[in-house]
């Protein structure tokens, strides 16, 4: 069975375990950088260490919400066109994200290096801190292009239907990291400047890689002079195909600032440790379900195209299935082991005691997570990014932050941990009002004759016709 056809006939779960499982340890893999990074340093290197790479990780959502904007926009509507077998327009896709990806990643690393300090104290960095975020920021700030070249090569591997070498594009760069953190922080004493060249080697290993797939024809995209010809209607098709990523990273680099600068009032470089090891954990929850999510991506476009809209929404509601039981696995680990994971960082008696109570409370219904995640990746694949947009701003911007404020002022520190899962409860009750009306919206649709294109599909043509 060829690739169009196995997102149209092939096995529903199967397909999706396929294209899932690659995409969401590639996400982890990923993450894994900043992760490794914390648990040498915060080992080898104390707890003010261990506070200064925290106070830098707002630096790595910036620079994946760049790089995830034109890797996910460029693969949805690589998806969509490829449903429709065009070829030129598939390539293109890729050659605008990879023109978009490099300009947009430039531009972070020159206002990056030439703001450090002003950033660094938005960032909310202490007194203690400084030295270790100081370092660790300049030299990780150096390889915003290659995470973001990375994160392209990957998606577009990724769905070209070699979701298995997509993930050996981010896994050479992690197991390069592993390596190095090890040599430099742990036998050459080189502290969170060894963590942090250990990174940026990393993502040029994975940027080579993905160079290399597809410049030798391991893709669907054809290199051509035509495929990097700026095209400005469908670089801003690509950017409003993946701005609900953009949001949702930059919202996580926000909070970020939220966190450090509440838990720095309320509890100093302890609480801003665990808040570390919080953000890391979330990462388990965060990175599968995004990976689930950018599994089912080219499954919905190639199938919303076709006009298949039964099979779109089952794919939505059996990856939706798997995410949550994904989720769940991490949630009981944190709810049973929490005292084994903060001690894997090196944890204090004092950050225990923040740290446990901390951990159960941020944690308590993350499973729904997987389900609103999903959705919103779900809107995205279909080329409609309001509905993405709208839950993305709503979780992480309009109701956590201000929770993150009110809430310590009835419970203290504890309530800092609380906010998270009140406005992910009120973000599932408005992802699942938008999905209901979205099904009742593609059903309306499915008694028009097979040949013609009801008024979703000839909407959406229509949109990409003039790209």
């Amino acid at each position: 069975m060829d690739k169009e056809n196995q997102f149209s006939q092939g096995k529903l779960f199967p397909l999706i375990l396929k294209y899932s499982i690659p995409a969401a340890i590639s996400l982890l893999i990923t993450a894994i950088y900043n992760i490794v990074d914390r648990i040498f340093v915060g080992n080898f290197n104390g707890t003010s260490a261990l506070a200064g790479l925290s106070i830098c990780f707002p630096l790595s959502y910036m620079m994946m919400a760049f790089g995830l904007t034109c890797s996910a926009g460029g693969s949805s509507l690589f998806s969509l066109f490829a449903g429709k077998n065009e070829q030129k327009k598939m390539n293109a896709s890729f050659g605008n994200a990879l023109i978009l990806v490099v300009i947009f990643e430039l531009a972070l690393t020159a206002i990056l290096l030439i703001f450090a300090n002003p950033i660094l104290e938005v960032f909310g960095v202490t007194e203690t801190s400084h030295p270790y975020a100081f370092e660790y920021y300049r030299i990780v700030a150096l390889g915003c292009l290659f995470q973001g070249l990375t994160q392209v090569f990957c998606d577009f591997v990724r769905v070209s239907g070699k979701p298995v070498m997509g993930m050996c594009v981010t896994g050479i760069g992690a197991v390069t990291n592993i390596i190095l953190d090890a040599v430099f922080v742990a036998v050459m004493g080189w502290g969170v400047t060894g963590a942090a060249w250990a990174t940026v080697i990393g993502q040029i290993f994975s940027t080579l890689f993905g160079m290399y797939l597809v410049w030798n024809g391991h893709t669907r995209v054809e290199i051509k002079k035509e495929t990097f010809h700026f095209n400005f209607k469908l670089s801003k098709e690509i950017v409003s195909c993946g701005f609900s990523f953009w949001i949702a990273q930059m919202a996580m680099g926000l909070i970020s600032l939220v966190y450090n600068g509440q838990l720095g009032k309320y509890g100093g470089d302890t609480a801003i440790s665990v808040y570390a090891v919080v953000a890391s954990i979330m990462t388990f929850v965060i990175m599968p379900a995004s990976g689930i999510s950018q599994g089912i991506q080219p499954i919905v476009g190639n199938n919303f195209g076709a006009g298949n809209y039964k099979r779109v929404m089952a794919t939505l509601y059996q990856a939706s299935a798997f995410s949550v039981g994904i989720t769940c696995i991490v949630w009981l680990i944190v709810m049973f082991f929490p005292e084994y994971i903060l001690l894997a960082f090196g944890a204090t008696e004092e950050m225990l005691k923040v740290g446990v109570v901390g951990l159960r409370n941020n944690f308590c219904i993350t499973p729904i997570l997987g389900f609103v995640m999903l959705v919103t990746a779900f809107f995205q694949s279909i080329a409609k990014p309001i509905p993405s947009i709208v839950i993305t701003f709503l979780r992480q911007i309009l109701l956590l932050i201000p929770f993150i404020y009110l809430f310590p002022l009835l419970w203290g520190i504890n309530g800092i941990f609380i906010a998270q899962p009140v406005s992910d409860a009120l973000a599932l009750l408005l992802s699942v009002i938008l999905v209901v009306r979205e099904k009742r919206h593609l059903y309306k649709m499915l008694p028009a004759l097979p040949h013609r294109k009801n008024d979703a599909q000839l909407a959406t043509a229509a949109k990409l016709e003039n790209v």
